[in-house]
């Protein structure tokens, strides 16, 4: 049962990631065509997917803007599938708290590093636009979950002894 459990949920982290970078990679293809006035996906001979397709038809400033909920949707599904595999999977629910205060501590890092790099020098291209999709890009994976996991067996073990 419990390998089964494990095996689901690495399952729903691969998929969520693999569909995450997809979704990204075709929502910049869209972008830079926006972008450019050119039609993108023809210049690298791809087609446009289905779902991607309405995006086509949107101004680049408001897919520039949307890419900031797109992040925010993706953060809440990584934040949702590693609570629910520290729910089925670890004795402590004590670390659901610390899963839910490691993400809004990201995203507040996050965000104050935004507002400090806007604020310093009016644009989003700096270190500090760096730092902060570096720390989006944690709270877009499984990585604090499967921290989160290891320190609760860990805590177990030490427990045992």
């Amino acid at each position: 049962m419990r390998t089964k459990t494990v095996v689901f949920f690495l399952l729903m982290f691969g998929m969520a990631g693999y569909l995450r970078e997809r979704f990204f990679e075709h929502y910049n293809i869209i972008m830079a065509g926006s972008y450019r006035h050119t039609d993108e996906y023809a210049i690298i001979g791809a087609k446009i997917p289905v779902v991607m397709a309405p995006l086509n038809n949107i101004s680049y400033p408001a897919l520039y803007y949307s890419k900031y909920i797109f992040t925010l949707i993706w953060i809440i599904i990584f934040f949702t599938i590693g609570y629910f595999a520290l729910k089925k999977l670890s004795s402590h629910k004590n670390i659901l708290k610390f899963l839910t205060w490691s993400y809004l501590i990201l995203l507040i890092l996050a965000g104050i590093s935004m507002a400090l790099g806007y604020l310093i020098s009016s644009t989003l291209k700096n270190d500090e636009y760096t730092l902060s999709r570096w720390l989006l890009g944690i709270a877009q994976s499984p990585i604090i979950c499967l921290i989160l996991l290891a320190s609760d067996k860990l805590y177990s073990k030490s427990q045992q002894t």
